[in-house]
């Protein structure tokens, strides 16, 4: 009767560890899953972040102050 036990206690053993194995595996997809997503999130902050300093607004407004104070020199010359 014993080898009947201990072969039924090996069959739940395995039973259990197939099922964590299964789960694990689930949680590696989920995690490979946000892995992609964040290499993504990275990748559009780089580009977000390599945007110039200078923007056509600024050289707009610089050009324009420009502008105003050679009129200003050009009235009082």
């Amino acid at each position: 009767m014993e080898p009947h036990e201990n072969n039924s206690e090996k069959q739940q053993l395995v039973t259990r560890q197939a099922e964590e194995i299964s789960t694990l595996n689930q949680e590696v997809d989920v995690l490979r899953k946000e892995v992609k997503q964040l290499r993504e999130d990275i990748e559009l902050i780089d580009i977000f972040q390599k945007k110039p300093i200078v923007s056509s607004a600024v050289i707009g407004q610089v050009g324009g102050i420009i502008i105003a104070i050679l009129v200003i020199i050009g009235i009082f010359f």
